[in-house]
């Protein structure tokens, strides 16, 4: 088993550089959140769309 955990002898050796050493992932992040934000408010739209014309029948 020791060769088997032998890789994971410091938390930093469990990701790729790649992964640390992104310089736009905080505005990827940010672009994330924005589609979200507009995602959710379009659903709520359609949802509010919906029961209006539910609302007439």
């Amino acid at each position: 088993m020791g060769a088997v955990n032998a890789s994971r002898s410091s938390p930093k050796a469990r990701f790729p550089r790649t992964v640390r050493s992104i310089p736009n992932l905080t505005q990827e992040h940010a672009m994330a959140d924005v589609a979200f934000v507009v995602t959710t408010i379009a659903v709520f739209a359609l949802v509010a769309l919906i029961a209006k014309g539910v609302a007439k029948l």
